[in-house]
């Protein structure tokens, strides 16, 4: 195990310093170093005749009494299985995916005839009353799909290759199984969320639909009234609901964004200079236009480095606390724990953390105490900020619920030629949007996470599920208060749920860290709560 480790470490550390190259720059020297770090790396974990070993530990890994030995058995297992194919289609996987990075990078979207990044898009869907306006900029912002459906129908070709060779009816059912997800219990999972959030959803929807027809004075409301352009969050369009909604971006207009975060994670007594010092937060052509948290390799002391696009406003709040969450769990994993499980428990885990610390943005009780926002602007506020974070996670359970539905779909048959059609039918169903007339456009492939992050979406989903059971246990039993002030609830999140990294089943981790096993309840006791 630890000489897997050693031949594992430089090329995973190239993986990601190719991959943040890649990200800040959009260049193509940086797309072929990503394809072969990429390939250095595959390289290591696609050896037939070293798999067919560490399959055998794995067969009897209940027989290995050093409880370490065997989490690391099975870790390794999971390496080596994700790389286990033909080795001329994992080549063109690697070449497909860093090519897709590349397109959605560098993709400007043109209204009005120049050219506009995502965030002008965003700002347009925001404040713009001019429907024609809005419809060119929401078209805009579909326009990446055109050129990414044949890039992603050629993955989703190529990884149900790999995936048969294995054994695996398709791609989707074989990441389940690496992510150590059952597909029974998770589409269990989600069914019973897309029951609990059936009715109060509808309620929302009609609520939010009158309030659209008259900020927009029509009796039709389509996709580019809503200020997010997958409808995936609903807080900008709540605000036409409440009247004289208040200004929630004003609180962090003429603010220092980043000395937020570090306030916010200097409460909890976990320190993150160092991540912000590495980290690239500012807009400029080229650049990914997301944001994401990344660690360069497992070596101690951790090089953790977070991207985003900061523009002042609650939506980069959240996203940097968000990020930021992720950083803190990358940096403070027992480092004496052996290389393999140097890392989160889960990608559920990990998402759970920056979910809790990106919902602060509009916490009221941390805009008084950390973000120092006065009480009189506060006063009248609180609860329809209460109610907007409600009204969100209602949406985005719905949004997270067409991702689960319309990739199962996807891998269940890549070559179909109704994906618009499913796309908008899964849209329509769940979010409640009406499908432009006429419109016949593969705006699935707009979304950067099918090409480049597939099977991934039902990890936020269960993220949320941990976040509110975490945040319950922590404030219910630990801090007796809001947790985001108190340095003992930093100490128990270094102690439970980051120091020991992937040392134990990830379901294990949410039982020690939360008090209970993952279930449903808190989360949706959270959407049912009334405003």
């Amino acid at each position: 195990m630890a000489r897997y480790g050693e031949r594992a470490a430089p090329a995973e550390r190239a993986v990601s310093e190719a991959w943040w190259k890649l990200a800040t720059t959009g260049s193509e020297e940086a797309r072929e170093e990503l394809v072969r770090a990429g390939m250095e790396y595959n390289e290591i974990f696609s050896d037939p005749d070293a798999f067919r070993k560490v399959r055998s530990w794995y067969a009897e890994r209940d027989e290995i009494g050093n409880a370490l030995l065997r989490r690391q058995v099975e870790v390794l297992h999971g390496a080596f299985a994700a790389c286990q194919g033909d080795r001329k289609t994992m080549a063109r996987i690697e070449e497909l995916e860093a090519e897709a990075n590349a397109l959605y990078g560098n993709h400007r979207a043109s209204v009005g005839g120049r050219e506009v990044g995502e965030n002008e898009l965003r700002e347009i869907l925001r404040t713009s009353r001019d429907d024609a306006l809005r419809r060119e900029a929401w078209e805009a912002s579909k326009s990446v799909g055109r050129e990414a459906a044949p890039l992603v129908r050629e993955l989703a070709r190529l990884r149900n290759q790999l995936a048969r060779e294995q054994g695996h009816e398709n791609h989707y059912l074989r990441s389940l199984e690496l992510q150590e997800i059952e597909p029974g219990e998770l589409e269990d999972i989600m069914s019973r969320l897309e029951e609990a959030t059936e009715t109060p959803f509808r309620e929302l929807k009609r609520r939010l639909d009158e309030g659209l027809k008259k900020r927009f004075g029509t009796d039709r409301v389509m996709p580019w009234h809503h200020a997010d352009p997958f409808f995936q969050s609903c807080r900008e369009d709540l605000a036409a609901t409440a009247g004289e909604a208040p200004d929630v971006d004003g609180f962090f207009r003429e603010r220092d964004l980043a000395e937020l975060t570090l306030r916010t994670y200097d409460a909890l007594g976990l320190e993150v200079r160092d991540v912000l010092a590495r980290s690239d937060l500012a807009e400029r052509p080229g650049k990914l236009q997301h944001a994401f948290c990344t660690r360069i390799g497992r070596e101690y002391p951790y090089d953790v480095r977070v991207l985003a696009n900061v523009r002042p406003g609650a939506y980069w709040m959240e996203t940097l606390l968000h990020e930021f969450g992720h950083a803190v769990y990358d940096k403070h994993v027992n480092p004496n724990l052996p290389y393999f499980l140097r890392g989160y428990a889960h990608l559920a885990t990990t998402e759970a953390m920056a979910l809790m610390m990106g919902s602060l943005a509009e916490d009221p009780e941390w805009l008084s105490s950390v973000a120092g926002v006065p009480e009189a602007e506060l006063e009248g506020v609180r609860e329809y900020l209460r109610e907007r974070e409600r009204a969100d996670r209602l949406v985005f359970v719905r949004w997270a619920l067409v991702m689960y539905r319309f990739e199962r779909e996807l891998y269940s048959d890549p070559d179909r030629d109704d994906l618009n059609d499913l796309w908008w039918n899964l849209v329509g169903r769940l979010q409640l949007l009406e499908r432009p007339p006429g419109r016949d456009e593969p705006d699935w492939a707009a979304k950067i996470h099918i090409a480049v992050s597939p099977v991934y979406y039902h990890n936020y989903v269960l993220g949320h599920l941990i976040a509110a059971q975490l945040r319950d246990h922590l404030e219910r039993y630990v801090t007796r208060g809001p947790f985001y002030g108190s340095r003992s609830a930093g100490l128990y999140l270094l102690e439970s749920l980051f120091g020991p990294g992937a040392r134990e089943n990830w379901r294990d981790t949410v039982e020690r860290a939360t008090g209970a096993p993952l279930g449903t309840e808190r989360f949706v006791e959270s959407l049912h709560r009334s405003p």
